[in-house]
């Protein structure tokens, strides 16, 4: 897997952007999505370990197939009423899409267990298929949406559509513990059969401290964020504080968002947000992709472990070793100064 150099690809933002293919009626349809998506995949054979699985793209390594529609992530018109929830894949953007969802459904569950799956009622911003325009896009949902916009992206700050700052959408922005995130989105690649992931953790390890892992390099992607962390329309948690303090942090992101949560709703949405129930839901825990076959749960569910620290079970002490030197190298980056200081229980005390 080889990221590409970042000159040869920034001609994408010379392409216009298209109106893509969108029927209301397909793209809630999640068996009609998951279809579409496994049969294109079928045409392509480029897999985490092709050449064209990395292309960089304004500091962020983008990968197939969702560069495709980067010129559209350039070209969208972000609101002052939309919620952008912006991380690093697998640092919580799912557990933040159910807290915010409900959040903005008066703290209702019903928007956890009933209609859509999650993941058609909080897009991922970038989500495309190998057909791009001609199949289900993210971009296309949200364009013909009308009214405020809930929806999440892995795009470091440069990649990410630029109209979000310019135009002033709340962004919410999550981190974790690398460590976490290496042995997570490891379990991640072998059970999405899509991915085309043959090797072992040593390999994930290595993609993160060699800087081509997808929508690294990792540190960059924290310091494109952090570096906003002044912004008004900024708030930035972690998941270690959501795992330790869950009702103070969500009380804090409603003042961020004008919500007076009461007591009953921050202990409701602690309740249905919680890992284990997110887990045990299988309209938050992806298992419609099982059963379309484009994820394996029996390999490793999509929500699979919740508790800070896990990678402990995993790594070695030569990998252990090995990241250690590379966080403490990139933690001592000027343009990270102060991160680890407000988030010790992410790079410290894990």
């Amino acid at each position: 897997m080889v990221a590409t150099d970042e000159k040869t690809d920034s001609s994408a933002a010379s392409y216009q952007p298209t109106s893509g293919n969108f029927d209301k009626k397909y793209h809630l349809n999640a068996e009609l999505v998951n279809k579409d998506n496994r049969e294109s995949y079928a045409k392509t054979a480029i897999g985490y370990h092709h050449p064209d699985y990395i292309k960089r793209y304004k500091g962020t390594n983008t990968h197939f197939p969702f560069y495709l529609c980067q010129p559209d992530v350039d070209a969208f018109v972000a609101r002052p009423t939309d919620i952008a929830i912006c991380g690093f894949p697998k640092s919580g953007s799912s557990r933040l899409s159910a807290i915010l969802g409900m959040m903005l459904n008066n703290c209702d569950s019903k928007f956890l267990t009933e209609g859509e799956n999650l993941e058609l009622k909080v897009r991922f911003f970038e989500f495309c298929t190998p057909a791009n325009e001609q199949g289900p896009r993210s971009l296309d949902v949200l364009n013909a949406q009308s009214g405020p916009r809930l929806f999440f992206t892995h795009l470091g700050a440069g990649a990410a559509a630029p109209s979000l700052f310019k135009n002033k959408a709340k962004i919410v922005y999550h981190i974790r513990n690398p460590k976490d995130i290496m042995v997570t989105l490891y379990f991640h690649f072998i059970s999405r059969v899509l991915s085309n992931y043959n090797a072992d953790l040593m390999e994930m390890v290595n993609a993160f401290v060699e800087d081509r892992i997808v929508y690294g390099p990792y540190f960059d992607h924290l310091a494109s964020y952090w570096k906003l962390r002044n912004d008004p329309n900024m708030f930035i948690l972690s998941f270690e504080q959501l795992s330790e303090n869950f009702r103070d942090t969500v009380k804090e992101l409603g003042k961020f968002l004008a919500k007076d949560l009461t007591e009953e709703q921050v202990k409701s949405l602690e309740y249905h947000c919680s890992f284990e129930q997110m887990k045990a839901n299988p309209k938050t825990n992806r298992y419609d992709k099982h059963v379309s076959g484009i994820y394996n749960h029996d390999i490793s569910p999509f929500l699979r472990c919740g508790t800070p620290g896990g990678w402990k079970e995993h790594l070695t002490p030569e990998m252990n070793d090995k990241v250690n030197a590379w966080m403490a190298k990139n933690l001592a980056r000027e343009d990270l100064a102060g991160l680890a200081d407000r988030f010790k229980s992410t790079f410290t005390n894990h």
